[in-house]
């Protein structure tokens, strides 16, 4: 892997692996409990206006038993898009919400919540019908989950 840009080391002491997978991205497999952390340290380092979450993305795992969150940073001044990766449980799925330090994250925690059932901690928000029929919000399916028959 390509030396981290200096601004860019705090991810190492958070880090349990990080690799690069293109030539502008960087992932991080992280604790989701610091995921909040390290958005806030990045945020210091680089400057509230460098860094925003472009998407987030959630993975069904049932192999494993997990959900894979990969929260997509572009991170402007580095031109580098950094790739924070954790797991939760699948059976009991939670992670710390963004919204009070990145506000654009509201739709993208919404999505991840009605669809694949990730509740985010401290975002008042959530609802199930977001992005799903009401009918299927209802009966309790989340229709991204690998096990749903619908």
């Amino acid at each position: 892997m390509a030396e981290l840009p200096e601004k860019l080391g705090l991810l190492k002491k958070y880090a349990k692996k990080v690799y690069e997978i293109k030539v502008s991205r960087i992932v991080a497999e992280v604790e989701v409990g610091d995921i909040p952390r390290i958005v806030e340290e990045l945020i210091k380092s680089l400057g509230k206006e460098s860094l925003y979450l472009t998407t987030l993305v959630a993975t069904d795992l049932p192999e494993q038993g997990i959900i894979r969150l990969d929260y997509f940073l572009s991170v402007l001044p580095e031109k580098k898009v950094v790739v924070l990766r954790a797991a939760v449980p699948r059976e009991d799925p939670r992670a710390p919400s963004l919204l009070n330090i990145l506000p654009g994250v509201f739709s993208a925690e919404c999505e991840v919540y009605d669809l694949m059932g990730v509740v985010f901690e401290g975002n008042p928000h959530l609802r199930r019908g977001f992005f799903v029929p009401v009918e299927v919000a209802e009966k309790g399916i989340h229709p991204l989950k690998k096990d749903v028959k619908v």
